[in-house]
């Protein structure tokens, strides 16, 4: 990693103010702090400290400032998100004072694409440069930006996929088409930051590349790549893991931002019972805003008898859980999961093919990248079956055929090679990382 002081260029990181949205900012603001650069980490202050607990971090990152903003705000209704995101527009004053207290420097501001609307006050300041950062794929951002074009008939690389690559409205609160138009045609941003990688999305990076007037940069994955083991104090789920067979265990995870009903999760129990095979599964409900973070969420219910049925085959968790370093584990050998683009990149990293549930926003999008273009995964549950009940009988046929069949075989070994090709091109902080930061501390 470079280490050259760049003490003329600021870095001011403005996240949208969710846990899926707000890791990848705070990696990459770990990774620009490592060239000497200062950050400032501007988010709303209960999600700054729900973060850092999540995350777990122990060591001190003396290049990043955070900015525990007090914002008066509704929470983030599912119904009406609308007061939610017009409370976020408190954050312009902070955001511009920073700005302006560092009129002798190029300040480089990096905006989650959604807080567009926070963040253009500034966009016009000669010494401010912005970037746009993507918290979804390549593969999402450029097919959305097919389907909001008038003909997208010649493009091949897009009609190929055309019959699963779902609709905007299907996926997304209303509103997204008209915010994706916005995107594409502001005038100001000086580039595209997305948390991906060539040898996992490189057509479609190009693609990107073809029709912006501005680059694109694939600096992922931001999560790290090779996983040091912590010998002093492990989780129970590791401590498990290390008795079971070489790739024998499915990990089983929704993220924290979704939840199910008692029926289905009635159904996802017996599907795993019945397929045999060994599991940690994560059941924590819904996270709760203003909850102790590692504390168990809810109980959820489960059939009568089950965990003693699987008591010596699973692991029901309903605490936090070290993901990276589970999926990261010889003994893991698939991941059932909702398509979240962190997950992904996670398991991507660490070889472990996938089972796709995807439940909203971008999760569809991803699910057609794995399944269909990448082929390190099958599909679980279709999108087009998003409002039904997942019997068990589909539960535990994709489990097997994941795990224990020569076509879970063929993913495995597709998502290995993928896993090598990530980490030789991420190696000591990655050659585009090294030409962005000499990107955005060029004089101009």
């Amino acid at each position: 990693m470079a280490s050259n002081s760049n003490s003329n260029v600021v870095v001011i990181m403005v996240p949208f103010p969710e846990y899926g949205h707000q890791i990848p900012l705070l990696r990459l603001s770990q990774l620009i702090s490592s060239y000497n650069i200062p950050v400032h980490y501007m988010s709303v202050g209960a999600r700054n400290h729900e973060l850092k607990q999540r995350q777990r971090q122990q060591e001190q990152h003396p290049n990043i400032q955070f900015h525990d903003l007090s914002i008066t705000s509704k929470e983030n209704d599912e119904e009406n998100y609308m007061p939610y995101l017009e409370s976020l527009l408190q954050i312009r004053e902070p955001l511009s004072a920073i700005c302006h207290s560092n009129n002798d420097k190029r300040v480089i501001v990096i905006h989650d694409a959604i807080m567009q609307f926070v963040v253009e006050t500034v966009y016009t300041m000669s010494h401010v440069k912005v970037y746009f950062f993507h918290a979804v794929s390549a593969f999402t951002t450029y097919s959305m930006l097919q389907q909001i074009k008038e003909n997208n008939e010649d493009d091949s690389l897009f009609t190929s996929l055309q019959g699963y690559i779902p609709s905007i409205e299907s996926c997304f609160k209303p509103g997204m088409e008209e915010l994706t138009k916005m995107l594409r045609d502001c005038k100001f941003k000086c580039g595209e930051i997305l948390n991906s990688c060539r040898e996992i999305e490189g057509r479609y990076i190009d693609e990107l590349c073809k029709q912006s007037a501005t680059p694109f940069w694939g600096l992922g994955p931001f999560n790290p790549v090779n996983i040091v083991r912590n010998s002093d104090k492990t989780h129970r789920c590791i401590d498990w893991l290390d008795k079971q067979p070489v790739n024998s265990v499915i990990f089983v995870s929704f993220g924290t931002a979704n939840s199910f009903s008692i029926e289905q999760i009635h159904e996802i129990a017996i599907g795993l019972e019945r397929s045999e095979q060994r599991f940690i599964w994560v059941l924590r409900g819904k996270d709760k805003k203003g909850e102790k973070v590692g504390d168990s969420i809810e109980k959820m219910d489960l059939p009568n008898g089950f965990e003693q049925r699987v008591e010596n085959r699973g692991i029901i968790a309903r605490e936090w859980v070290p993901q990276l370093e589970i999926l990261a584990h010889r003994s893991t050998g698939g991941y059932l999961f909702h398509s979240g683009w962190n997950s992904f990149l996670e398991s991507a990293s660490m070889g472990v093919p996938m089972a796709t549930w995807p439940l909203n926003s971008d999760n569809p999008y991803n699910d057609v990248l794995i399944t269909k273009v990448l082929k390190v995964g099958l599909v679980v549950r279709d999108w087009v079956n998003k409002n039904e009940l997942i019997k068990h009988e589909i539960i535990e046929s994709g489990v097997r055929t994941l795990m224990d069949s020569a076509e879970g075989k063929e993913m495995r070994n597709r998502a290995i090679e993928l896993s090598r090709a990530i980490k030789k091109s991420v190696g000591d902080g990655g050659s585009q990382m090294d030409t962005f930061i000499a990107h955005i501390t060029q004089d101009d």
